[in-house]
């Protein structure tokens, strides 16, 4: 084993004390808080999924059309059951605009990358429509298949 050899670098005292204070609390030097705060930098930096075959994804390199409108279904989907699951917790405008964001994403879908026909939108508003006044597990299981496949159709773009 190699003898390390051993720098110094300025920080403000400010990050001085959090590192003592981490490096304290979890009975290590510093340098391994230091080590383990540049691991997770370096981890942050990469796109987590590797879906380009071949080739690391790293932050910042375009990703693929069909995943990026594929994530940005799913995460207005999200908002869009929270918003309705906690009606009663959210300000109304708040309600109103992760709604009108998920109609938005389906419209921007039907439009660029035409995997939703007209007929299609159609359902989907119904569906919406019911979950939203009823949110039962007979409402959203229907609006659950249909987004999935929604979802697919997307990925395979």
């Amino acid at each position: 084993m190699g003898v390390l050899e051993w720098g110094s670098i300025k920080v403000p005292k400010t990050v001085l004390n959090l590192v003592d204070q981490l490096a304290k609390t979890e009975g290590v030097p510093r340098h391994v808080i230091i080590s383990k705060a540049l691991q997770a930098y370096m981890i942050s930096q990469k796109n987590v999924g590797g879906i380009i075959k071949g080739r690391e994804h790293v932050k910042g390199k375009k990703t693929p059309r069909n995943v990026w409108y594929a994530w940005k279904l799913m995460l207005s989907y999200c908002e869009l059951r929270i918003a309705v699951r906690y009606r009663k917790c959210l300000p109304p405008p708040v309600i109103e605009r992760l709604i009108k964001s998920f109609s938005g994403t389906i419209f921007q879908l039907r439009e660029r990358l035409k995997v939703i026909t007209p007929s299609e939108m159609e359902e989907l508003s119904k569906l919406l429509k019911a979950y939203i006044s009823n949110p039962s597990n007979s409402t959203l299981f229907p609006l659950n298949d249909f987004v999935r496949d929604i979802f697919f159709r997307v990925l395979q773009r």
